[in-house]
């Protein structure tokens, strides 16, 4: 864009003029026209967020519809944080850390994936970590790459409950690992074209237990004040109770929501059956 330095700076003579900052508040600047099914931030937003990513702003808090409410740092964070130097391999070394104890047992990708860094630095802080006796290399049988298992981790006797998950929850965010720890394919479909599409717009994996049973495609109606199930489909390790644990999530969802019903599309055995519950319900 024209005159870009000149707009960056003006952000942040708002921010310290009149502190906490929303990209709303900011003036409205025409950016490139948008397709259909384009998520382009606007013009404020990506300047305000480029702040954010360049340390020259912090976020103090969020409102309830979850928006970024910005500031400058030395009115956020204290001196000892907000001045502090670290060098970057110690800096990667404890993301890869924090990576490798949030993940468990995974391939170097994996690792990398997390915190969107490059494998190439993520490589030798695994090394060090090994050295450290904080990871260990292991092979896993059907698996063609390297494993690497945190020391912290620990394999549960079992994984209860149920949740819909998601598209950027870190348990599918990731598909090659998705794929490999549970056999599910997961694509988000909002840039497929709508007559292309074979799971839906948005779709949410349904967990169960250790396994991701169902996925469903889901929209709020707010006008009528419903949950819309567009599309529901069963994977094939579900079990005699998935239907009736995923109507339970969406029942909970649509009353977080604030919505009055469930409404399922017919177009399948399993949504037949979910509509079936969501009658009941009524």
């Amino acid at each position: 864009m024209p005159n870009r330095n000149r707009y960056l700076a003006a952000i942040l003579d708002h921010v310290t003029e009149h502190g906490e900052t929303t990209a709303h508040d900011l003036p409205e600047v025409k950016g490139p026209a948008r397709k259909p099914g384009d998520w382009h931030r606007s013009i404020p937003r990506w300047a305000i967020e480029h702040h954010f990513g360049t340390g020259h702003l912090a976020v103090r808090r969020r409102r309830k519809n979850f928006q970024r409410v910005y500031d400058l740092p030395e009115r956020i964070l204290d001196d000892q944080y907000r001045t502090a130097s670290v060098e970057s391999p110690t800096a990667d070394r404890e993301l890869v850390r924090k990576a490798t104890a949030a993940l468990g047992i995974a391939t170097l990708p994996d690792i990398a994936d997390y915190y969107r860094m490059n494998i190439r630095d993520v490589l030798p802080r695994v090394q060090e970590l090994i050295e450290e006796g904080a990871v260990s290399e292991l092979s896993v049988d059907g698996w063609s790459e390297t494993a690497y298992l945190a020391s912290t981790a620990r394999s549960p006797r079992s994984i209860p409950g149920a949740s819909l998950l998601s598209p950027f929850d870190p348990v599918v965010w990731y598909r090659p690992r998705a794929l490999r720890l549970f056999d599910f394919d997961y694509r988000i479909e909002i840039y497929v074209p709508e007559a292309k599409r074979r799971w839906g717009y948005y779709v949410l994996p349904f967990r169960q237990g250790d396994a991701i049973t169902a996925r469903v495609d889901l929209k709020a109606d707010r006008k009528a004040s419903r949950l819309l199930v567009q599309n529901a489909h069963r994977e094939s390790c579900a079990n005699s109770t998935t239907t009736e644990k995923l109507f339970a999530e969406l029942n909970s969802l649509a009353s977080w929501l604030q919505l009055d019903g469930i409404v399922v599309r017919q177009t399948n055995a399993f949504e037949k059956a979910l509509a079936a519950l969501a009658r009941a319900r009524r």
